[in-house]
């Protein structure tokens, strides 16, 4: 059964930054900041080796699991709640999913996670949008005895239960690194990041001025926010196209950015350059394989985020084993593989791989 709340919190405010430093380290205000060396998160990854003691949290089933994520604002969010709600629906033990719609704000995200601990769910899954925003309300629930399953996206203090993710700050860093080596060290590149503010968006867009930086002869001659939008990447791209007859290579954090430069691109009939991308969607597999561009793509996947997260509240509710940081494996996408990938049946916005049958999400909106 999926209960959906609607949060009844005021209008949107700006959305808390996460403070990136120079250098591949990650200033958060409250928290030691992340080690990171050669493009990997060295404290995520010792978390993903410490084991969480989950036995104050077993309970009977049938559970009661609330779900706070982003919202269907784009393909990505709609892709990882339409796989949380079959999974769940799919699963004996949880008698109650409660999904509640926050649209991608940050408040209204606080608010939502105010008002679930004093209905005191058996678990809480949360994909925060911001990690500095979300570290009081995480440490209430634990505190109100409620354990947290953090799905995509951290929380300063590493108050929550346990974290599955895959390392966004990796899958920036690679993806800029294939890049920058694809470009042969030298060129003039362009960035569109995703929505200003968000974590994910700041951290991808860190992790690769942290590799740029490190080639001397690769100039970012334009960086951008698209607002994981195809629409507002394009319209920032086209203007970033004007402005530079040169642009050899296209950093995005977020496939968004990425479609959004190659239709502005083909409409400008200019050569497409080399992309370097993080989370592809399908429409990206899609128009590059069309336009046969050189690419390389780092996944955060929707899907298997949304069966991650399913699976870890799971075992925690049956006091299971479950680790600190639950390592999502990473599958990288290029142009030589790209068509093992591409899922035809399923439109643009869907966030591969797919875990559910292909029909829940033709269902769910994603049908061609």
């Amino acid at each position: 059964m999926t209960v959906r709340i609607q949060s009844s919190f005021g209008a949107a405010v700006a959305l808390s930054a996460f403070l990136v430093g120079y250098g591949g380290q990650a200033l958060a205000a409250n928290d030691a900041a992340p080690n990171r060396v050669d493009g990997v998160s060295v404290d995520l990854m010792a978390d993903a080796e410490v084991v969480v003691d989950t036995s104050a949290y077993v309970k009977e089933p049938p559970y009661t699991i609330a779900s706070i994520m982003q919202g269907p604002i784009n393909g990505w969010g709609l892709t990882l709640d339409t796989t949380i709600a079959y999974l769940a629906s799919q699963e004996k033990d949880i008698g109650k999913l409660v999904v509640v719609p926050v649209n991608a704000n940050v408040d209204r995200q606080i608010s939502a996670m105010e008002n679930t601990i004093k209905l005191k769910p058996d678990l809480i899954m949360l994909e925060p949008l911001s990690a500095a925003a979300l570290s009081a309300s995480v440490t209430r629930a634990v505190a109100a005895g409620i354990p947290v399953v953090v799905c995509a996206d951290g929380v300063e203090g590493k108050p929550y239960t346990a974290y599955a993710d895959v390392d966004l700050y990796r899958a920036g860093y690679e993806s800029a690194k294939a890049l920058a080596e694809s470009l042969g060290g030298k060129g003039k590149v362009i960035m569109i990041s995703g929505i200003p503010g968000v974590d994910a968006a700041e951290v991808w867009k860190q992790a690769a001025e942290d590799v740029l930086a490190t080639y001397p002869d690769i100039e970012i001659v334009a960086s951008e926010y698209g607002n994981w939008s195809i629409p507002t990447s394009k319209e920032k791209a086209t203007a970033m196209l004007a402005a530079n007859p040169e642009i050899d290579g296209v950093y995005a954090g977020g496939s968004e950015g990425a479609m959004g430069a190659l239709l502005a691109f083909d409409e400008a009939g200019r050569d497409q350059p080399v992309y370097g991308t993080v989370s592809p969607l399908n429409g990206w597999l899609r128009l590059a394989m069309e336009h046969k561009v050189k690419f390389t793509a780092w996944p955060q996947p929707a899907a298997l985020e949304g069966k991650y997260c399913v699976d870890t509240a799971l075992k925690v509710l049956r006091g299971e084993k479950v680790t600190k940081f639950v390592h999502i494996p990473e599958v990288v996408i290029t142009d030589e593989n790209a068509a093992e990938h591409y899922i035809p049946e399923l439109n643009d916005d869907f966030s591969v791989p797919a875990v559910a049958p292909i029909e829940v999400y033709v269902e769910a909106g994603f049908g061609r």
